[in-house]
């Protein structure tokens, strides 16, 4: 836990088998108000209950909790800090939405991952997928928000005026908050100084995630920032450098991706098995680990197709792609 701002603290909440280590919760001490909790474990309840008190507020203080996205590593104490404090969860209009969608999604796990695994072009390995077999998706997960925010909502609290920034991309719901007055963006995980945010698809007409991404990353060039608090790795102070480092980053995979489509590769598995992959090589994943990295593949050739750069075919039950 450290003070990164006056009344500003940092607090690092453990996560496990993650190799980020720990989610970054924001204290805003004078308005009683927490952006993100971090991920649901009794090391990360110990960790942020710990810190808080070393901050001047427990846990049954806390008046609100902000949520930058849904994801487990940010909201897995949200319930937890609401149950204790009475807090009032505010959070983007979209998780409200997503969380519906998910509510009403009656489709078969094991039946759905098939058939993504084989629009992927990776047929050969549905037998990996059979210990599902018969297995229905849990109810979702709902989490009950109290106040819901939009595009350009201030968020006027005790010592800090917020402005609320809507950054789809890593998820549909994210959000950044800008304390113009300190100078101080919020960018839970949009905006990290070394890894690139993980965007992905299952399917190809769920929407263009990093083409929402690099939109919502231009809506941010040119803020008045002098720290840049992120929910991972560390603080960083040059914003606009930063998103020049992650667009160039996407500009070069969309090319490298491209240059597999020349080479003779068409499906997305066998485009993902020869693009380069920082955090192991493609030969020792596992099918998870390359699900994952296909999920991202897939992003960009939608992302590509939707800018025309290269054309999609369905044949069968496999994606194809090419160069335009």
């Amino acid at each position: 836990m450290r003070e990164v701002a006056e009344g500003v603290y940092q607090i690092e909440v453990p996560m496990r088998q993650n190799p980020l280590g720990y989610t970054y919760s924001y204290l805003l001490k004078e308005a009683s108000t927490i952006i993100d909790t971090g991920a649901g474990s009794s090391e990360g309840l110990k960790g942020l209950d710990d810190q808080m008190r070393e901050a001047g507020l427990a846990l049954n203080e806390v008046k609100r909790i902000i949520v930058t996205h849904l994801h487990g590593d940010h909201v897995g104490l949200v319930d937890y800090v609401r149950e204790v404090s009475g807090a009032s969860v505010v959070a983007h209009r979209i998780a409200m939405e997503r969380q519906r969608e998910a509510a009403l999604a009656s489709g078969k796990l094991y039946e759905d991952l098939v058939k993504e695994t084989k629009l992927m072009g990776a047929g050969k390995h549905v037998g990996l997928l059979r210990s599902l077999q018969g297995s229905r998706r849990g109810k979702p997960y709902i989490l009950e928000i109290d106040e819901l925010l939009d595009d350009g909502d201030i968020l006027d609290l005790e010592g800090s005026r917020l402005r609320v920034y809507w950054t789809p991309g890593h998820a549909r719901e994210h959000i950044c908050l800008h304390d113009e007055e300190r100078r101080i963006l919020y960018a839970g995980d949009h905006i990290l100084p070394k890894i690139t945010p993980h965007m992905s698809l299952h399917g190809p007409d769920e929407g263009d995630p990093l083409g929402d991404y690099l939109t919502s990353l231009d809506k941010l060039r040119g803020l008045p920032v002098r720290t840049v608090l992120p929910a991972h790795e560390w603080i960083f102070d040059d914003l606009d450098g930063r998103i020049d480092d992650l667009k160039l980053h996407h500009v070069n995979r969309c090319n490298e991706m491209k240059n597999a489509l020349r080479d003779g590769a068409n499906t997305v598995f066998e485009v993902s098995s020869v693009v380069h992959w920082d955090s192991r090589p493609w030969a020792q994943m596992s099918f998870w680990t390359r699900r994952m990295a296909a999920a991202e593949t897939l992003a960009h050739l939608v992302y590509m197709r939707n800018k025309g750069d290269v054309v999609e075919e369905l044949r069968g039950e496999v994606l194809h792609y090419s160069v335009s």
